[in-house]
């Protein structure tokens, strides 16, 4: 075996220029273009050096530190392959070859794990697709931001200049603090700001009123749901009464439960309240009194001319019939005004029974035909099914002929204005609007109710006839009579006249 100084050893071995004849044209080709490549090889390692030093992000570093290596090793061995020409150190350039092989081998096994792994990295364009969903993403993030610091500063705005008294509590151990307030919180406790923060309703109201708010806190949060209501605390200007609103506010992570609420004196607004309700009292107290007054003026000066006349009939001994008929048909009248009153105040007298509601809408329906006979006014019914309800036939009627009394005189109030217009007042019984119930309608063709009159048509007393010519009783005994059978009477305009109407319930379908 050879030993490694015969290995380099050259005195047997002829230049490489030898094999080229030592022709200049060949030498030359060979020289210049392994010196071409030597440089270039080595300018390589130069740019992925600067690469490496420069570009900490690399992926891959030791990958481009091998492949430099590599083609360091390639670029000697064709400048050896240029001194060869002249000096027959085979052995050196053999070694260097070997030296390149092995480096080769080495870099082409570590690149083909790599492979998958490089194919994997994002391209350039998918870096900048990435790049630009990136930055829109960071935009529009920052446009959210923007939009949550405006939206925080305009309900920190509303908080701060809202004329309620607002609050927001927080749930501790030993209890429940106010953890901010607005300013019309201070001023509706004539407390500073730093005063209130920290402490709980104790600090602020008596002990009764600070425990009975404990308590709503204490239900909003275990319902969960928002919360009003409103209480009386005595004062010492008198009673004050307060409007709360309670709702609980979402829950982050770490932090303590916490109610947002307000807070508003009503007091002026009850008290408001209250003087509308009693003038409103009193409104309908004068206008019944003025009305029965009214009503039963004329009866009286009538039974007080023929008393007179009959006390002057028994003084000269003749008999006084005439008197005596007409003071006891104005005592009816009296008598008959006092009853519609008493009707008025009562929802359902006596025992109910069932009985056809077709059959007593027919005889109200004759009724008010016969006495109207001369008023030229056409009443027709639609009843095609016995309809059996609960109640008085009785009351019932008399509900009815209030109902068609009220449709007779708007028509004939609208025939004194327009002598060519329609007569027509039209019953109708059908099934509806529900299941197991009766609708009861009273058409006409009056005009219509005033819509001055609209809302309080069914109140007593109030009624679109000239004075003298009604009460305003028959529309609110109407209404009472069927409220105590189980319906409530409405009304609207339709056509030419209005249309009053209730929705009964039927006997079998009635609880008992």
């Amino acid at each position: 075996m050879p030993n490694l100084a015969a290995f380099f050893d050259t005195d047997s071995l002829a230049p490489h220029g030898v094999c080229l004849l030592w022709r200049p044209e060949l030498l030359w080709l060979h020289i210049v273009s392994d010196t071409l490549i030597g440089l270039a090889y080595w300018s390589i390692p130069v740019v992925l050096l600067v690469i490496a030093l420069r570009r900490r992000d690399l992926v891959f570093p030791w990958a481009f530190e091998l492949f430099a290596l590599f083609i360091l090793a390639c670029g000697a061995t064709h400048f050896l392959s240029i001194w060869t020409l002249w000096y027959p150190d085979y052995g050196l350039q053999g070694a260097m070859k070997a030296v390149t092989a092995a480096v080769s081998v080495a870099t082409a096994i570590a690149l083909w794990p790599l492979l998958p792994r490089v194919l994997a990295l994002p391209s350039a364009r998918e870096l900048a697709d990435a790049n630009a969903a990136l930055s829109r993403e960071i935009a529009e993030r920052r446009e959210a931001e923007s939009r949550a610091r405006q939206s925080e500063a305009r309900l920190g705005g509303f908080f701060e200049h809202m004329s309620d008294a607002l609050f927001v509590v927080r749930m501790e151990r030993g209890g429940f603090v106010f953890e901010t307030v607005n300013p019309s919180f201070c001023r509706l406790f004539d407390r500073a700001r730093e005063a209130v923060e920290g402490s709980g309703p104790a600090a602020l109201l008596e002990a009764a009123p600070a425990a009975e708010l404990d308590q709503a806190f204490q239900a909003c949060l275990a319902s969960g749901t928002p919360r009003d209501w409103e209480s009386a605390v005595a004062g010492p200007e008198g009673m004050r009464h307060w409007h709360t609103v309670l709702a609980p506010l979402p829950v982050l992570d770490g932090q303590p439960r916490r109610l947002l609420g307000s807070l508003r004196d009503v007091t002026e607004l009850r008290r408001l309240q209250a003087d509308l309700v009693e003038a409103a009292r009193r409104a309908t107290i004068g206008a019944m009194c003025a009305g029965v007054a009214h009503e039963m003026s004329q009866p009286v000066n009538i039974i007080s001319l023929w008393a007179d006349r009959a006390r002057t009939a028994l003084e000269s001994a003749t008999l006084p019939r005439r008197a005596i008929e007409v003071i006891l048909g104005q005592t009816r009248r009296l008598g008959t005004l006092l009853e519609r009153m008493r009707e008025l105040a009562r929802d359902a007298p006596g025992a109910a029974e069932t009985f056809d509601a077709a059959d007593a809408a027919a005889a109200a329906v004759e009724v008010a035909r016969r006495s109207w006979a001369l008023d030229r006014i056409e009443i027709t019914i639609d009843a095609p099914e016995p309809a059996p309800v609960l109640g008085r036939p009785s009351q019932f009627e008399q509900a009815l002929l209030h109902l068609l009394e009220n449709a007779r005189d708007a028509v004939l109030r609208r025939r004194r204005q327009e002598p060519d217009a329609a007569a027509q007042i039209h019953v109708t019984l059908r099934s509806g609007p529900q299941q197991g119930q009766l609708t009861l309608a009273v058409q006409d063709t009056g005009g219509g109710v005033p819509a001055a009159l609209g809302p309080r048509i069914l109140e007593p007393f109030v009624t679109s006839k000239d004075p003298g010519e009604g009460t305003g009783l028959g529309l609110p005994i109407a209404a009472g009579i069927l409220r105590g059978m189980g319906g409530r009477l409405g009304w609207l305009n339709r056509g030419a006249g209005a249309v009053f109407q209730v929705a009964l319930p039927l006997a079998q379908d009635r609880p008992a």
